[in-house]
């Protein structure tokens, strides 16, 4: 029988280091060939849109299909050999993984010294973002805007909380980029949320928001500005990154690598003015690795309580 884990129980049994290093394992084994990613597909089902991820990973026999539309969010994780093994209601595991493959990216791609964070957008997905950015220690100072003052206050309240950096709300898009060492912007905007002019020399931008070719959150002229350009999917980006799509014809994709080349690299060799953009998208193979994680740490949890109960019962 499947195990069947609730949002609560997958949120208490992972850490934000952890799920970066799983991912970091992830993208390193798909660099060798080991682990394949499918790209999203989107069905429009009585009024309303089925996505689907998937992945496998030869080496752990492992495949895992994400399944999420209206709301409601799974990941049904398998063996090749028992079949299905588990089942993950998958809201917070999906912005989980999200902010973890970010900070993953830039920490192999934003400059070192980086600190100082714009935050455009402070949603549902813009907590694990902070909290990745935290984890690979790229984040003192946050400069936060969203488009309700109440929300932005809020998230800053909740955020000084959960992290070590020091947040304030910015007046405006623009604001919030100027000094800015990383961007990060998390909205659900169809056009460009910031000035390209804006930026200092040497960001690097974490675009996380848009993941279809209706939405973007960046000025397609930006692109062209950029040392190095990065995605998770590479075959999903041609459907679904609308800041590379419109350029049309004349945009040269042999410019966009896949995380798992960076990774497999150790990073990029960037100069100090550079600019570079990270395009997240969300994979399945980003899927795979935090439901596998999740699920051999409670499945270690079980077996421990097992051998508990039995030895206590042998000692009656």
């Amino acid at each position: 029988m499947p195990l069947y884990v609730d949002e609560a129980r997958a949120r208490a049994s992972l850490s934000m280091n952890d799920v970066i290093e799983a991912l970091r394992g992830a993208f390193l084994s798909q660099a060798e060939g080991v682990v394949k990613n499918a790209p999203r597909t989107r069905t429009n089902l009585l009024g309303k849109s089925l996505n689907i991820t998937a992945a496998s990973d030869a080496n752990a026999g492992r495949y895992a299909v994400k399944i999420y539309g209206g709301g409601n969010y799974h990941i049904h994780l398998y063996d090749v050999e028992r079949g299905l093994i588990a089942i993950f209601e998958a809201d917070w595991l999906g912005q989980l993984r999200t902010g973890a493959a970010n900070g993953l990216a830039a920490s192999l791609m934003a400059r070192k010294a980086s600190r100082h964070i714009g935050l455009i957008g402070a949603g549902r997905q813009a907590v694990a973002q902070l909290l990745a950015l935290d984890a690979v220690g790229l984040m003192d100072e946050v400069s936060v805007f969203a488009r309700r003052r109440e929300q932005g206050e809020a998230f800053c309240a909740q955020m000084s909380k959960l992290t070590r950096a020091r947040l304030s709300l910015a007046g405006s898009a623009g604001e919030a980029v100027a000094h800015a060492d990383i961007i990060v912007t998390a909205t659900s905007s169809a056009k460009p949320v910031f000035d390209a002019s804006a930026l200092k020399p040497g960001t690097h931008i974490n675009a996380m928001g848009a993941n279809s070719a209706a939405r973007m959150e960046i000025d397609p002229a930006l692109v062209d500005r950029c040392m190095h350009l990065v995605t998770d999917d590479v075959d999903q980006a041609h459907k679904e990154a609308a800041e590379f799509i419109a350029l049309g014809a004349g945009f040269d994709w042999a410019r966009v690598h896949p995380l798992s080349e960076i990774v497999k690299a150790g990073g990029v060799t960037r100069g100090e003015a550079d600019v570079t953009l990270y395009k997240s998208l969300g994979a399945g193979l980003e899927d795979l690795a935090i439901a596998s994680l999740c699920f051999d740490r409670l499945s270690k949890g079980i077996a421990d309580v097992a051998m508990d109960r039995s030895s206590a019962s042998k000692s009656w």
